[in-house]
């Protein structure tokens, strides 16, 4: 099967070809990241090492990825000492890291008035924070409130998986620090780990009826997740 027929039945929802899809060449890559619900710990590792990486204030309640505790189907409080969930996750609650989907038709791309917003050749969805006007239209467009304003900056921030350390072959910051290997990431490329990955897994994606196509995928993810 063909990686774009595979990620079509994937996602159940027609590839849109025409916003900014990444070239079908053997020297263009797309990256995913794919997060194991199953293994996600809540230990926040991934959020304290992306502030530092990206510089985004700790003691602000901003963050790139975030993580989402649900307990019996519900979002429940996460950063309080007296919540037990924090100590043992119970037989039916779960955590769901949450980041920029990098979505192959992506709303905040399509509705930035100065193109700010832009997919590389890869298909990571980058801002240029020099063009950026703070308008925020790409924050109402972003259907999982995946964007903020950066205090310091005065221009939207957001995760771009660590785009900087992708052009030197590292991976992003998150999947580094993980100590469950709950997220893991790489190329799309028929034959590679996340293709075969993906593959053989039960995989969902957040909000799908949106039609973002997103490139993070969501292993053992059972129940609906509110956004």
């Amino acid at each position: 099967m063909k990686r774009r027929e595979f990620l079509k039945t994937l996602l159940a929802l027609p590839i849109i070809p025409a916003i900014s899809m990444p070239a079908n060449s053997k020297n263009t890559k797309e990256y995913a990241m794919v997060v194991d619900v199953d293994k996600c710990i809540g230990c926040g590792k991934c959020v304290i090492a992306c502030k530092i990486e990206n510089h985004v204030p700790m003691e602000l309640p901003i963050s790139r990825t975030w993580i989402e505790g649900y307990l019996d189907g519900k979002k429940v409080v996460m950063n309080t000492e007296e919540n037990p969930f924090l100590k043992s996750k119970a037989k039916n609650g779960f955590y769901v890291p949450k980041l920029c989907n990098h979505c192959a038709n992506a709303p905040c791309v399509i509705v930035c008035p100065v193109y700010a917003r832009f997919h590389t050749k890869e298909g990571v969805v980058l801002v240029d924070k020099n063009t950026c006007i703070g308008c925020k239209y790409c924050i109402t467009a972003c259907p999982y409130g995946a964007t903020f304003v950066h205090p310091e900056e005065k221009a939207t921030d957001k995760c771009t998986f660590c785009y900087h350390r992708l052009v030197r072959g590292l991976k992003p910051v998150c999947v580094l620090v993980c100590p469950t290997e709950a997220r893991r990431f790489g190329s799309l490329e028929e034959g590679s780990k996340i293709y075969e990955l993906l593959k053989r897994s039960r995989v969902k994606v957040l909000k799908p009826e949106a039609g973002t196509l997103p490139r993070v995928f969501y292993l053992n993810l059972d129940a609906v997740v509110e956004l």
